[in-house]
């Protein structure tokens, strides 16, 4: 009897304090917080159309549905229609442009309630159920976004080269697409292989060739500044280095006196630079022109960032002084000729 007295004291006690323990946490911000960031929301587990209709829009108050309508494009109000500015330059050559209309002011009365079943509307509230999911609404990871941007603005973070990017999803997609597997898996062997084929290879296959002119250009976004320079492949060694002749300074484009096919000795201020590696090119270049620092440059995919320029068979013949290349014409990337060699061996 006692024993079970003291259990029924005690229960009610033990779900006195675990009511008092969720209201303290429970506050309304948390609650909040809870449902609009984190991953476990319920939002996530419902349909949105459940919530966010034409019906639960009637049951707010008219203060909130003013605070609302503000986060709705002015197509989603009865009657509303465009302005056009007549004077805007564009309307010089069409008079179907149109200048977007900044002086609509959102009212509540004049909704229109078919904006909820909106098949744009409907895909966005799911994006921001999925973000919710993701947890990219919590404070952490809106932290770490802040921290990344403020990183690549400053230039002591580097995106991820958007051509490397590529190469790892198509990857993926050779490996888990519907080809036959014996395609998949030469496509990826050949990408394995031209990885590991060197600069100094390609010039000793005469993929790379003296009297070539390399041309070199990558945006540096955190700067706003695009750098371009050419070089001219003037010796291939045989210690395993390929020597080039580039501009001091700024200067884009070589003399005229390295143009020709048989070119005499370089000028002043021509500089002259061994190279084993496109990346070690691209550093001596930046180096030269002086205008980005070191912890600005990205960690890029040099191969990307050069072009290669050859003459014709019949360059003496074709030979042009008033291009910037001497009539050279544009061979592709040292990428796509380095896919190129490792496809066809």
């Amino acid at each position: 009897m006692s024993k079970r007295s003291t259990r029924q004291n005690t229960s009610p006690t033990r779900q006195k304090r675990k009511v008092n323990e969720v209201e303290t946490t429970d506050t309304p911000v948390s609650k909040a917080e809870r449902l609009l960031k984190y991953p476990k929301s319920t939002l996530t587990t419902i349909d949105i159309s459940d919530l966010i209709n034409a019906s639960t829009w009637e049951i707010l108050s008219p203060e909130s549905r003013e605070r609302l309508v503000k986060l709705l494009p002015p197509t989603a109000f009865v009657g509303y229609e465009p302005s056009y500015d007549r004077s805007h330059p564009s309307q010089s050559s069409s008079t179907d442009a149109m200048d977007v209309d900044t002086t609509f002011e959102p009212n509540p009365d004049i909704l229109d309630p078919s904006v909820f079943t909106d098949s744009h509307f409907l895909a966005a509230a799911r994006t921001f159920q999925d973000h919710i999911y993701s947890g990219w609404l919590t404070d952490s990871h809106k932290e770490k976004v802040r921290q990344y941007e403020t990183g690549i603005r400053d230039g002591t973070l580097a995106a991820p080269w958007k051509d490397e990017e590529w190469e790892r999803d198509n990857a993926e997609d050779d490996e888990t697409s519907s080809a036959p597997a014996d395609r998949a898996s030469t496509s990826k062997a050949c990408k394995n292989n031209a990885i590991e084929i060197r600069l100094l290879e390609l010039a000793k296959k005469s993929v790379i060739r003296v009297g070539d002119i390399i041309a070199y250009k990558r945006v540096f976004t955190a700067v706003n500044l695009t750098v371009e320079k050419d070089v001219l492949v003037d010796e291939i060694n045989s210690k395993g280095t390929i020597t080039v002749l580039l501009q001091s300074g700024t200067v884009q484009h070589l003399p005229t006196q390295l143009l020709f096919p048989d070119p005499s000795d370089p000028p002043a201020p021509t500089q002259s630079m061994e190279i084993i590696t496109p990346t070690m090119l691209e550093t001596g270049i930046l180096d030269v022109d002086g205008r980005i620092e070191k912890s600005k440059r990205p960690n890029g995919n040099a191969w990307k960032c050069f072009t290669l320029y050859r003459w014709r068979e019949d360059a003496e013949t074709n030979f042009n002084l008033d291009d910037v290349r001497g009539g050279r014409e544009n061979h592709g990337t040292l990428y796509y000729l380095r896919q190129s060699f490792a496809s066809e061996n």
